[in-house]
């Protein structure tokens, strides 16, 4: 079932196998944002059953299905089956693995044409994970998929453990993977400050809960690691608040 965010925000929610036998269980998201003119986008599909098809086609018409990283891509097929006329916009670094499967790539930073009320500014230095974060202009929400967690419920035993290790456990969190993925901390830094600029009140994570209080600094401290490896001039004094 869908579930109501803000206005023009929706999620739908799910749990995503992963592992041998499937063990570790993550909780996932897709989020549905309405477009100015109305129209509608799925960010980071999940698998979609009969039901929650028909509670989307009640908000509206499905313009746009995002793959925003490197790494949420493995129902994107299944989503473009059941929305054929829907454009299909996927981070770059997809190519790789999407091969023969048509799709637009995301620009780096900016609107994305045709799509009016999402803006989207790709994290720079980290090019395994090719992560593009998406602000929804007219809620002021932030979605991130792999940038950090907020997950406080999970039913896996190994996937909690898993979070602890990682450091995301029970909180907003970047993960602490994040320092094998980062390949150029300047420009990953750079990416963090351009992040931390955008005009956000609200978090909606991939994984995990939805971030409404101290939506802003509970990001910045998330980004911290990313942020502490800005050049001299570009200082962590000098990121905004």
């Amino acid at each position: 079932m869908l579930q109501r965010i803000a206005d023009g925000v929706w999620s739908q929610e799910s749990v995503v196998a992963m592992g041998p036998g499937g063990v570790f269980r993550m909780p996932c998201r897709a989020t549905i944002v309405r477009l100015d003119d109305g129209g509608l986008v799925v960010h980071s599909p999940i698998a979609m059953d009969d039901r929650a098809a028909s509670e989307l086609d009640a908000l509206g018409d499905v313009r746009a299905l995002v793959a925003p990283n490197a790494m949420h891509w493995l129902f994107l097929a299944a989503a473009k089956a059941r929305y054929p006329k829907a454009r299909v916009l996927a981070a770059p670094r997809l190519s790789q693995k999407l091969a023969g499967f048509a799709f637009e790539p995301l620009p780096a930073r900016g609107g994305v044409d045709g799509l009016d009320g999402l803006r989207v500014e790709r994290v720079h230095g980290a090019s395994g994970v090719d992560e593009h974060v998406f602000l929804h202009e007219a809620s002021r929400s932030l979605l991130v998929t792999e940038l950090l967690f907020n997950i406080h419920a999970c039913e896996s035993f190994w996937m909690r453990a898993l979070l602890r290790v990682s450091g995301t456990w029970r909180k907003t969190a970047q993960s602490r993977a994040w320092r094998m993925f980062v390949d150029d901390r300047a420009a990953a830094a750079r990416s963090a400050t351009a992040i931390l600029s955008l005009d956000f009140a609200r978090v909606v994570p991939a994984h995990g809960e939805p971030i409404e209080d101290d939506a802003r600094a509970r990001t910045r401290e998330a980004l911290r690691w990313m942020t502490a490896g800005a050049p001299p001039l570009l200082g962590e004094g000098s990121l905004p608040a």
